[in-house]
């Protein structure tokens, strides 16, 4: 009897310290360590050393001098790596808040089109050289174009705000200074000078400015560089004098780097110092661990 009362006692101590594992809220023992914690998500270590690994093999400071040479200059790697991907989780939780995700059949066809683009060979190569694994590369494609989709759900409210302040009387170039992000129209008032309309390369834009009468503003435009907004300040026989507003938000090219709107970058570093004011921005690794 004695026994089989042990016997009861030590299932009932296993059932409860299994109980416990399983508890919403609890860490498990042996769940993977984070190499940062924002605003209460993980990057998991995992995603930290796949993307270290891309770090050395691509090292962004190969060749470039400190201003204050470091004791250890493979710190300036790690925190090149964890900062970045600390960027990335704020870019996916500003986008989870608008109710942008980015769907395991996206980043399929990105990687698809990549693949395709190079030919297979080149491609995989390319991955190795770079030091990417097919999950790491994933997942670097997934974060691109997940900051994409942000960006544009963003330019897109921007360019509503220009279209408002026209409809509300503001001079075209007054709009076109407080919202374009073309740096070479909107210090002029947008003033693109005198063109051909068939020679502008987005099709949307050009055909739009085409249709457009001397002195009409047309509606949004959207084109693979942003959202355009034009206006036909005068036409002579086959040119027109155009003015535009272009809020930056280019799609994801195949053929060239992606440019980044300053307005973004300062959205995205302006909450990443508010988390940090707020103790919500944990490093694990780095010069900066325990920050």
């Amino acid at each position: 009897m004695r026994l089989a009362l042990q016997r009861g006692i030590v299932l009932l101590v296993v059932i409860l310290a299994l109980s416990a594992c399983t508890t919403p809220g609890v860490s498990l023992p042996f769940s993977e360590p984070a190499a940062a914690v924002v605003d209460g998500h993980s990057i998991p270590m995992k995603a930290y050393q796949a993307r270290l690994q891309v770090s050395r093999h691509r090292d962004p400071f190969a060749g470039i001098p400190e201003a204050i040479p470091s004791p250890a200059p493979a710190q300036r790697l790690e925190d090149f790596t964890i900062e970045q991907l600390v960027h990335e989780e704020i870019v996916r939780q500003e986008a989870e808040k608008r109710g942008i995700t980015v769907a395991d059949k996206a980043v399929q066809a990105r990687l698809a089109a990549l693949r395709s683009k190079a030919g297979a060979s080149t491609f995989d190569a390319a991955l190795s050289r770079n030091g990417f694994t097919a999950a790491s590369f994933s997942a670097y494609q997934r974060a691109l174009l997940t900051e994409v989709a942000l960006m544009r759900a963003m330019a897109s409210d921007r360019a509503r705000s220009a279209a408002g302040e026209l409809k509300s009387g503001a001079t075209f170039a007054s709009v076109a200074a407080r919202w374009s992000d073309d740096t070479g129209t909107f210090a002029r008032g947008g003033d693109a000078g005198w063109l051909r309309p068939a020679d502008i390369p987005e099709p949307p834009l050009s055909a739009a400015v085409e249709a457009l009468a001397t002195g009409a503003v047309s509606g949004i435009i959207p084109t693979n560089r942003g959202f355009t907004i034009a206006t036909v300040l005068e036409r002579r026989e086959d040119q027109v004098h155009l003015a535009v507003i272009l809020v930056l938000a280019p799609s994801v090219e195949l053929d060239s780097p992606q440019a980044t709107a300053a307005w973004f970058t300062k959205f995205v570093d302006d909450r990443e110092s508010s988390l940090r004011r707020d103790g919500a921005i944990a490093i694990k690794v780095g010069s900066h661990a325990g920050g």
